[in-house]
């Protein structure tokens, strides 16, 4: 017999396993093109993959796409496998990668429901998830195929894993699993990650455990990668690293000794912070500004300082590169977005009240709006792509 609480997941999760089937059914339907190279080479890319054999699945090829030949390893492969799958499992070829990537978002927004419940209750994550959801760079990114979505999802599910860590072993390979998860997605870009688990660290849980975690989940991701270098080097005669290090490290170190135009690089991502993770992180700094020192000491709360310094902290990061795009900073939008919703739950408790009397209807809601939204971007990526643009490159 079930308990009301493994009803109410179940009942949860059916919800959203149909609001998955029908946005399979939107976007095998309606006529899309990818408007984004990324997303257009990596769909392309993952369908050839899907008829290699699995021992060759760590080197996938251009197959032409682009005018390219040869071996891919711009970005480790990860990012080819689960759409892949889908293709083996009966999906249509052309839009695995945007279901695969749907269930990333999915996974994201549930770990992101998980997180926020370290700060409050049931209403609080409610207003994480949904307050996320109505930013400008989810709703731009719901329609992709390319490595934002899973490096989020990557990030939310490492901090989760990292903040329950010292209750039990799953949580503490749940960071493990994240962090390689991040690295063979997006390569370098899983540095994001270790910076966070160092802030955290540093700022939220001052304890040996912990840092004794972060530094063998590292051991264990540098083994990994060891393991599939030689699984690479077996298949194809050559390596990965080396021109994965000399082609994404050598932009980096070029460009590295201009400071000035990190400068630049670093305004250039606030800027887009302040349009892609409105009107939450306008929350966030009003709330710091009125209350960050006087009655609410908002600037004292230690989950705030987390979240406003790890976000900053990505951007300086990515400002250190010589390229430019929205998406490379895509974590920071959700950690500012998560500390808007809670600054603004600490000014205005009534914000909460919503979700408190709506809850029993909220996963209801939650997946038919995704599904509209889906539909919807699909209208929009076609006619208003990249909908609204300013400070250009």
């Amino acid at each position: 017999m079930l308990l009301p609480t493994d009803r109410k997941k179940s009942r949860n999760l059916l919800i959203f396993l149909l609001a998955l089937v029908s946005y399979g059914i939107i976007v095998s339907v309606f006529p899309f093109d990818y408007h984004d190279s990324d997303s257009s080479c990596y769909s392309r890319i993952s369908q050839e993959l899907a008829y290699e054999p699995l021992s060759a699945w760590c080197a996938p090829q251009w197959w032409g796409h682009g005018g390219n030949q040869g071996l891919f390893r711009d970005h480790p492969p990860g990012l080819f496998w689960l759409p892949a799958l889908l293709v083996r499992a009966g999906v249509k070829d052309s839009r695995a990668a945007l279901c695969a990537n749907f269930i990333y978002i999915l996974l994201c927004l549930y770990f992101l429901f998980k997180l926020a419940g370290v700060l409050g209750d049931s209403a609080l994550r409610w207003a994480a998830v949904f307050g996320f959801v109505l930013t400008p760079i989810f709703m731009q990114y719901l329609i992709r195929a390319n490595h934002e979505q899973p490096l989020n999802l990557a990030v939310v599910a490492g901090l989760y894993g990292l903040s329950r860590s010292s209750r039990s072993f799953r949580y503490k390979a749940l960071f493990v699993a994240a962090l390689i998860f991040a690295v063979f997605i997006k390569g370098f870009s899983a540095v994001i990650l270790s910076i966070l688990a160092f802030l955290f660290w540093l700022i939220l849980s001052r304890n040996r455990k912990t840092v004794s975690l972060i530094v063998i989940a590292h051991l264990i991701l540098l083994a990994t990668v060891a393991l599939f270098e030689w699984w690479y080097r077996g298949v194809t005669q050559s390596s990965f690293l080396s021109v994965y290090v000399a082609f994404q490290g050598g932009r980096t170190v070029q460009a590295a000794f201009l400071p000035l135009h990190k400068i630049y690089n670093f305004l250039w991502y606030a800027a887009r912070v302040l349009w892609f993770s409105a009107p939450w992180v306008h929350f966030l700094f009003y709330g710091l500004y009125k209350y960050g020192k006087e009655k609410l000491s908002l600037i004292k709360d230690t989950f705030i300082q987390f979240l406003l310094l790890g976000s900053l902290s990505i951007m300086a990061f990515i400002s250190l590169s010589d390229r430019k795009a929205d998406r490379y900073i895509f974590p920071a939008y959700l950690l500012f977005s998560l500390a808007g919703v809670y600054v603004l739950s600490k000014m205005k408790p009534k914000f909460l009240l919503f979700f408190q009397r709506q809850e029993k209807r909220l996963p209801w809601i939650l997946a038919l709006g995704l599904v509209v939204f889906s539909f919807l971007s699909i209208f929009i990526d076609n006619h208003f792509y990249k909908f609204i643009r300013f400070w250009p490159n």
